[in-house]
């Protein structure tokens, strides 16, 4: 009786770290949790970062349709079981965007339109390309796009016999689209120890007048304001691949995260700069628009849902005096910051729940 846990080969981001650590916390609780890799990969699929887990793994494709067996997969990797009739099937919810653009994805022709249509006259598109930030402006279409289709109930949710989700943002979506409440289960994830220890001991007197933008789902308003904000001579990081520990580093000394733009499901990047004590901006979209998923004042969360058309020298006045004033504001962040550090410990009640629920199925 095994529970297979599929996750992406060769990947380290915010949702295969989630799926490590229900294979994990299962095991841990004597079920029998393997990984199972799906995409390319030789020899061994495993992101150095994950051996911390102990988990053992298999191909996805070497998983029989077995009664005993139990599956669970994140929300774009549906069509890897499909073809099974007799497991049990478990969707993790981690981001609920990503499973609309996966299942119905955009027309390059469509994005064109939508570029000429609200951005033609913007003097800042040539100026993305040339800097590599152009990424910025088809975020804003995605999230349009999204929406619109979540509006029209365009979605159609797979059969399967649990739904795992890390945000409000997700059990809303399944219920709006008939998923009854008593299949769902909330997992409250945590940000990875490393970060936890940090937090434990942050000095502030070694933090800087210094930004954090997480760049990877910005929209064009915060490209903007990191333009304005940078010649106005403040220093601001890009978070854009730099590695769980410089990740750490950076994080530690700056006072201010920026992370205006997509947010898919209850995003780490955010949870992990609030632990290390940065005040953080974000905008009131998807994962981060109810407050059981990001735990922050509303002062802090800007109303910028697709894109802000708005006084961007404003913005970096707000910022500025948010910098000078760290003492003051960072202490409006620190029930989130307790909560953050609770988080594992409900986590694990999370996973006890899961646990009797796969050993009542017979998945032990």
């Amino acid at each position: 009786m095994v529970v297979y846990i599929a996750a992406p080969a060769n990947a380290y981001t915010g949702g295969p770290t989630a799926l490590f650590q229900v294979c994990n916390a299962l095991r841990k609780r004597d079920i029998n949790a393997i990984m199972a890799f799906y995409g390319e990969y030789h020899d061994n699929p495993m992101h150095p970062n994950y051996l911390k887990y102990q988990c053992p793994w298999v191909r996805m494709n070497s998983i029989n349709d077995n009664y005993m067996h139990a599956v669970i997969v994140p929300e774009t990797a549906i069509d890897r079981v499909i073809q099974f009739t007799k497991v049990t099937k478990i969707i993790y919810w981690l981001a609920v965007d990503n499973f609309i653009l996966s299942m119905l994805p955009p027309k390059i022709l469509n994005f064109i339109a939508y570029i000429i249509r609200e951005y033609i006259f913007d003097p800042y598109i040539l100026y993305t390309i040339i800097t590599g930030y152009e990424k910025t402006y088809y975020n804003s279409y995605l999230s349009r796009y999204v929406n619109a289709l979540i509006k029209r109930e365009k979605a159609i949710i797979p059969r399967a016999d649990l739904h795992l989700v890390q945000s409000k943002y997700a059990r809303d979506f399944l219920k709006r689209h008939g998923i009854k409440d008593n299949t769902i289960l909330q997992v409250h994830e945590p940000i990875e120890e490393e970060f936890l220890s940090k937090a434990k001991n942050i000095n502030h007197e070694k933090k800087v007048n210094a930004i954090a933008w997480n760049t990877r789902k910005a929209y064009p308003i915060a490209f903007k304001l990191v333009h304005i904000l940078r010649r106005h001579g403040f220093s601001v990081y890009d978070l854009a691949n730099v590695g769980k520990q410089n990740m750490i580093n950076l994080l530690s000394k700056t006072k201010l995260f920026l992370d205006i733009g997509i947010h898919p499901g209850r995003d780490r990047p955010i949870r992990e700069a609030i632990a290390l004590d940065n005040i953080a901006i974000v905008n009131n979209h998807g994962g981060y628009y109810y407050f059981e998923d990001c735990m922050i004042p509303s002062e802090f969360k800007w109303d910028c849902y697709f894109d802000c058309k708005t006084d961007i020298k404003g913005y970096a006045s707000i910022i500025d005096n948010y910098l000078e004033n760290y003492d003051y504001y960072i202490k409006k962040f620190q029930n989130f910051k307790q909560y953050i550090l609770e988080e594992p410990s409900i986590f694990l009640g999370d996973m006890e729940y899961l646990a009797r629920t796969l050993i009542r199925w017979g998945v032990n």
